[in-house]
């Protein structure tokens, strides 16, 4: 029988009672005061069951889920009030929601950056990107100090000074041979956020093209000064010494070959490091083997007028999907190195074989071969061994470079073995990922 069923029996009996006249004087006041002390209890019962519900609902919706209407039923009152918390709800729900969405995307955000972001919060980490956890080696769950986690006392002393002062902070340090900067904000109390870049990449990128700059402006100086000279001495003598005028012109255009060769590979060298960094490629099907033959016949005359023999072991076709300019450069530049570096009655070998899945050029030489103190540094650009006679044979110092940046645009890589007193041997390793049947 339901709860109110039993509390109504006892109500029904004193109310008989009283109606019949059964109970008067002292009987009388105790029996109403028996009905009144069930009637309270009854209405304390049923106030504690709405209540008790409303807590239930209340602790639902502070658990993450979405209740019914709350209905408590009674009285208007209690009507109002089980409405009221059920508006109060589903705007509390929709917030909660709305918070956690934009939560969600703040995280992600962070999470895409390459600039590393930390939060500490009462002095301990309670935050950190991937790009965070990558530099300084630290887990997502790490309850560790801004020392420990940043590695070096100027940084962590930069988050204490923002946590006890309020003010931003901007700190340069040297880590583990990165260079960081870093910035740290109070985003609340007792919290303080870390944005740390690291600059190490682009220092040495400036570095490279603040060199290269100086040094294209000086490798031009020489050409550019070279045919002023000539043009004003040529237009002395072209009236007063016909012969010296003539001698004259074969020099100016040798300095003009020389300058227009500096300029084309500065720009091949140029075009081949966007293309790199971009990852720009108009690709084809190419049978190396047949690139290295027409090559060979391109630097036959070359060879000749320095006393060098030239070879080529390149009969069966070798094909893979690559930039032909680009391999034309790689392969150009191999051979005019190996015959300008060479000795008189020298040879050149070249051949191109696949190997597994990989394309091998190799190009060797009887020159003098490279000490092996200057090997790690051949392929930078402008390094020259030998610089007067690299001069005076008319190079820039940008063909190996120019090499090596081809071959990693294609995802391969330039090695050279060298003997001093015998030659020089370099080897391009292409890979042949995507090569056409």
């Amino acid at each position: 029988m339901p709860r109110r069923a039993w509390l109504a029996i006892p109500l029904l009996a004193a109310a008989a009672a009283l109606a019949g006249g059964w109970l008067h004087g002292p009987a009388l006041a105790l029996g109403a005061g028996l009905v009144g002390l069930m009637l309270a209890a009854g209405l304390a019962r049923t106030v504690d069951g709405r209540l008790a519900r409303a807590s239930d609902w209340v602790l639902m919706l502070g658990e993450g889920d979405v209740p019914d209407v709350l209905d408590l039923g009674g009285s208007r009152e209690w009507r109002r009030l089980g409405g009221a918390l059920t508006s109060v709800g589903a705007f509390t729900h929709a917030r909660v929601t709305e918070f956690a969405a934009q939560r969600g995307r703040v995280e992600r955000l962070l999470d895409s950056l390459p600039t590393a972001v930390l939060l500490f919060s009462g002095g301990r980490l309670a935050y950190a990107n991937p790009s965070a956890r990558d530099l300084f080696s630290v887990e997502q769950s790490a309850d560790w100090s801004p020392l420990r986690v940043l590695g070096v006392d100027v940084l962590a002393q930069a988050v204490d000074e923002t946590r006890e002062t309020g003010r931003a902070v901007e700190v340069e340090v040297r880590r583990d041979d990165r260079e960081l900067l870093a910035r740290t904000s109070a985003t609340g109390e007792d919290e303080v956020a870390v944005a740390v870049s690291d600059l190490t990449e682009t220092r040495r990128v400036a570095s490279i093209r603040r060199d290269f700059v100086i040094n294209a402006s000086h490798e031009l100086k020489t050409p550019v000064a070279g045919i002023q000279a000539l043009a004003d001495s040529l237009a002395f003598a072209l009236d007063r010494d016909p012969d010296r005028a003539r001698t004259m012109v074969g020099r100016l255009q040798k300095e003009a070959a020389r300058l227009a060769q500096l300029v084309r590979e500065l720009l091949d060298l140029a075009r081949l490091e966007e293309a790199t960094a971009q990852r720009q490629y108009g690709r084809c099907r190419v049978d190396l083997a047949a690139l290295v033959r027409d090559q060979v016949d391109r630097c036959l005359e070359f060879a000749a007028q320095e006393g060098v023999t030239l070879l080529c072991d390149c009969d069966t076709p070798t094909w893979l999907i690559g930039v032909p300019e680009d391999l034309r450069l790689i392969v150009g530049n191999l051979l005019e190195n190996a015959i300008q570096y060479n000795r008189r009655g020298g040879t050149v070998r070249a051949s191109a074989y696949r190997d597994s899945g990989e394309i091998v050029l190799e190009i060797s030489d009887t020159g003098l071969g490279i000490p092996e103190s200057e090997r790690s540094r051949i392929f930078e650009r402008f390094y020259r061994i030998d610089k007067g006679r690299s001069r005076a044979a008319g190079g820039t110092g940008l063909g190996l470079s120019i090499v090596r940046h081809a071959a990693e645009r294609h995802g391969g890589h330039v090695t050279v073995n060298s003997v001093l007193g015998e030659g020089s041997m370099f080897r391009v390793v292409l890979p042949v990922e995507g090569l056409l049947p």
